[in-house]
């Protein structure tokens, strides 16, 4: 479901404009009143939910979605704000979304049910009065193994480290994501995941080298087929492929590494040109609903922060450590930082694993 690609905000601004014949500029779509356009993640928000709130409110909603924080920064300095009303966006992006001012302040007095949002989620860093942001869920990447394979392949894997097994080759499946995989391996080798420092990014360059021919599949959309049925031993994936694909395989289980896994919190976030604050405020509540969150969470289980949601949510769902997350993991999480133009030193060490 994730990609999380990160470049530095001057080449998606000089990418989204090049990209603006092809995304158009600020099209009239979002002058429709009684219409809301949210542009959002795949596998974010069911269908129902959007049924059910223009059944209740009469406001319909539209919705696009694209696959990496990337793609949508583009898509917006390209004239994009003037196309929607409502974005979801992951936190590292939110800081260089105000400075560009792709985004808009909002109201939060207007939400009856923030408060069911968790403390840890409201008042981060990169938003500490939430002036710009409401949280909405968060994804969390988890190594998974299956256990059965692991004992045929006789490997164990409790660390970072043992992913470079060689009796894994061809046995992995990870995200096709630059800072994902050169975040892990900045962990294994015990330096900063957020560094800037082209040298030391330079230095995972031989872990992910022997880390290279046990990867079976780049996959960040559906990377719980391989796991679900058996294609591969284990897979550093979004904690939602995990957990989908736990429910159907019964020999999948999550490691907790202690290097500490990665995070990313995503909120909801309004245009700078949108004139609908109101409506877009009562979906964005209307999203919060302990009832309606849990709607979203069956469907989709990332990490829940509603706190008011969890407390309705079914077995299926509390019971899978890769949906309902343990407080333990959470706590040693890094929480995925804006490296600036040294993205690009992230995308070149990945891009010579892969090639």
């Amino acid at each position: 479901m994730r990609k999380i690609v990160q470049k530095m905000v001057t080449v998606l601004i000089v990418f989204g404009m090049g990209a603006g014949l092809l995304a158009g500029c600020g099209s009239s779509a979002s002058n429709k009143e009684d219409t809301l356009y949210v542009y959002n993640w795949s596998e974010y928000i069911p269908q129902e939910v959007y049924e059910e709130f223009e059944k209740e409110t009469g406001i319909h909603v539209v919705e696009s979605t694209f696959s990496s924080n990337e793609e949508m920064l583009a898509k917006l300095v390209a004239g994009g704000t003037g196309e929607y009303d409502v974005i979801v966006a992951s936190n590292y992006v939110i800081p260089a979304m105000i400075e560009q001012d792709l985004i808009q302040k909002m109201d939060t007095s207007k939400l009856e049910n923030f408060g069911n949002l968790t403390d840890t989620s409201v008042g981060m860093n990169f938003d500490p009065k939430n002036e710009y942001s409401v949280p909405y869920m968060a994804t969390i990447t988890l190594l998974g193994i299956n256990e059965k394979k692991c004992q045929e392949l006789n490997v164990e894997i409790n660390k970072l480290d043992d992913l470079l097994n060689p009796a894994l080759e061809n046995n992995l499946v990870v995200p096709d994501d630059c800072r994902e995989v050169v975040d892990a391996a900045l962990k294994a080798i015990g330096e900063d995941p957020d560094t800037k420092d082209e040298a030391v990014v330079n230095r995972t360059e031989e872990w992910l080298s022997k880390l290279a021919p046990n990867v079976k599949l780049y996959d960040s959309d559906t990377p719980y087929a391989a796991l679900q049925t058996n294609e591969v031993a284990a897979g550093l994936v979004y904690n939602m492929d995990l957990a989908k694909a736990m429910w159907e395989n019964k020999d999948l289980k999550l490691v907790d590494i202690p290097e500490g896994n990665e995070i990313a919190y995503d909120n909801f976030v309004l245009t700078s040109k949108t004139e609908k604050q109101d409506m877009a405020m009562k979906f964005i509540d209307y999203i919060l609903r302990p009832e309606v969150y849990k709607k979203c969470l069956d469907e989709y289980p990332c990490v829940c922060l509603n706190k008011e949601a969890l407390k309705i949510m079914d077995a299926k769902y509390t019971d899978n450590p890769a949906a309902n997350v343990s407080e333990e993991i959470l706590k040693k999480a890094h929480v995925t930082g804006d490296v600036g133009e040294a993205a690009t030193y992230y995308d070149n060490v990945f891009s010579k694993m892969k090639n």
